[in-house]
């Protein structure tokens, strides 16, 4: 498990249903579950809404070599539904900035934690076939910038503590 130079390991999809398992599945997804082994690896919990302990966690591990799996990349669905999401509304408006033509919040919430060049992988639970095409689609989606990935640290900085 790793990274080939700056190309991420892996990008594991938890399917909800029998449908997004078989589409994952005809994408080359690698399809996880609790059966899955990390080996050496380190699960983290790692999105745009958790973060500072995240980071401690994922400095950590690096500092031991290990390899880091970032799960709950869309913050238990928070990211990838309506804004109203109670409690995390407020944050979830903030972080509209990032959607951009040809990039959804989604996306950028998965490309946010790829863009972390110690995470070798992510772990992304899925229950619909048009969210399994949107979060298989994040590589290819308009990129974060690095405008972008300063605005992500400064709201968090300044307004999520």
């Amino acid at each position: 498990m790793g990274r080939t130079g700056r190309k991420v390991g892996a990008i594991g999809v938890c399917p909800g249903s029998e449908a997004v398992a078989r589409r994952a599945r005809d994408r080359g997804c690698t399809l996880v579950g609790p059966e899955f082994a990390l080996g050496d690896a380190g699960l983290v919990r790692y999105n745009l809404l958790d973060q500072k302990d995240a980071n401690r966690e994922i400095a950590r591990l690096s500092r031991e070599g290990r390899g880091i799996v970032a799960t709950h990349v869309l913050a238990g669905g928070a990211l990838a539904g309506p804004a109203a999401h109670a409690p995390l509304g407020a944050r979830i408006t903030q972080l509209r900035c990032l959607v951009r033509p040809g990039r959804t919040l989604v996306q950028a919430a998965v490309q946010f934690v790829l863009a972390n060049e110690s995470v070798s992988a992510a772990i992304i639970r899925c229950s619909s076939l048009d969210h399994l095409d949107e979060i298989l689609d994040a590589p290819r989606a308009e990129p974060l910038s690095g405008q972008d990935l300063e605005q992500i640290f400064e709201l968090w900085a300044n307004r999520f503590e």
